[in-house]
């Protein structure tokens, strides 16, 4: 693990230059300041890509011949000195601006999911704007210290990458980054999926008037029918939204698993781990929009097979049960308060998975699924018993807020429980961040199968 720059950091004045710098990547002069300090710290190369973006950035001629003298000597220490400093692996704070100085140069017209725009009857033109730039940076400066330590916790390459590319579209938007995902091959398999609309029956939601098709994903290789949305189908049954494909074994859910599918909706996910946990095993999907469950509950029953192994729990998850919610159903985009409202007026108990798992008799707890809007840290700290008893696997949103990318991964790693951390995506845009948490134990077991 790297040395926690922010906790062990001598010179505060460095640290907040580049708090500094990330709020406000155009700085000039604060890259000459950055690049000043490096080149006197002996971290040459790092000093001479700042010095460098000066010199490309700045109309100011004073700090272009600055940078440019200081660049020069920089670089002449670079090919006569020979020191593991000058090389030494960039610690997080210089690998996000290194990303955002790399990216300011691009500009993208249409970088959005055209679909969704369509789906939500906005007119997509090349000015759409799909992140709130300015809020962004508040709560990640704010936060600076948290995804940090988020970053040395994820156990492997891919995610920290993955991280700073994130950090960098809610930094500078979708006309500056482009998402992993945003490939010609993701819009060819996005593409294909019209050819498996089963009929032109149809359903109607009050979530934007969306109108869900029905498809046979048997060409997928899912024995299964349901109304759903392609960009949806993509993402959970094509893109795999709830496994982490980038290291072996891949983290998702097996033959015989229990599991808790918290974000129910549609009934997507619960068809897809129902599918994954075969027979033996069994998917407890937690929604309770009336409309939503309307659509779920025939998504469900198309699927005789697989119906037998989903339990609908009509209840909300939270840190206590029995705490009364009220709620507006709108579909997809519910409204919910603690107190009644004008036009708030429904009326639902919360449950915590420790009691879920008590009043279902579970004995087992194996994955554990969570997109709930926000209430993500809630719910798991209604879960503590559960999670410590069984250890399971969890793969929980993380892209509601800013603060989930900190307190979600701080809340797991602090039950001491020897959970490994990975992050995944899957969309173009800032939606569908999944932070999967997996016991160092699970990983072992499935290495000496694997032998």
């Amino acid at each position: 693990m790297g040395t926690l720059i922010m906790e062990n950091e001598t010179n505060l004045s460095e640290v907040e230059l580049r708090k500094n710098l990330i709020a406000n990547i155009n700085d000039c002069k604060t890259l000459l300041q950055l690049g000043e300090i490096y080149y006197s710290s002996g971290r040459y190369y790092l000093a001479a890509n700042y010095l460098s973006y000066v010199m490309k950035m700045t109309n100011d001629a004073a700090l272009y011949e600055k940078s440019n003298q200081l660049l020069f000597l920089a670089e002449r220490a670079i090919q006569i000195n020979n020191n593991d400093k000058m090389f030494s692996t960039l610690e997080f704070l210089d690998t996000l601006i290194m990303e955002l100085l790399n990216c300011l140069k691009n500009h993208y017209y249409y970088n959005i999911d055209i679909e969704l725009f369509e789906l939500m009857h906005v007119r997509p033109s090349i000015d759409s704007i799909v992140v709130n730039t300015q809020n962004e940076k508040e709560e990640i400066v704010k936060h600076l210290q948290g995804l940090e330590e988020l970053y040395f916790n994820l156990n492997d390459s891919f995610s920290k990458e993955l991280l700073i590319q994130l950090l960098t579209f809610r930094l500078l938007g979708n006309h500056k980054v482009k998402m992993p995902l945003n490939t010609i091959d993701y819009w060819k398999q996005r593409k294909s999926i019209p050819n498996l609309i089963h009929s032109s029956e149809t359903l109607q939601t009050n979530y934007h008037n969306w109108t869900l098709q029905l498809f046979d994903l048997t060409p997928l290789k899912y024995n299964l029918r349901l109304f759903y949305v392609p960009m949806g189908i993509s993402a959970t049954f094509l893109d795999k939204q709830y496994e982490y494909n980038k290291i072996s074994p891949v983290i998702k859910v097996k033959e015989g698993d229990v599991v808790i599918d918290a974000g129910g909706c549609f009934g997507d996910t619960a068809l897809y781990f129902a599918h994954e946990v075969g027979e033996t095993g069994h998917v407890y999907t937690i929604e309770f929009i009336p409309s939503n469950l309307e659509i779920m509950s025939k998504n469900i029953n198309l699927n005789e097979k697989l119906q037998n192994n989903i339990t609908i729990v009509k209840h909300p998850l939270w840190n206590v049960s029995n705490t009364s919610l009220y709620y507006k159903d709108q579909g997809a985009a519910s409204f919910v308060t603690f107190s009644e409202e004008s036009g708030v007026t429904d009326k639902v108990s919360t449950i915590t998975i420790d009691n879920l798992v008590v009043e279902h008799k579970l004995h087992k707890l194996d994955f554990i699924k969570m997109d709930i809007e926000g209430a993500e840290m809630n719910a798991l700290k209604g879960a503590i018993h559960s999670i410590t008893t069984f250890r399971p696997t969890l793969a929980i949103a993380i892209y509601h807020q800013i603060s989930d990318f900190v307190n979600v991964m701080k809340f797991i790693n602090d039950l001491n429980l020897g959970y490994q951390f990975y992050l995944g995506h899957y969309t173009v845009n800032a939606q569908e961040t999944i932070l999967f948490a997996v016991a160092r134990e699970k990983m072992e077991v499935s290495d000496e199968d694997e032998e």
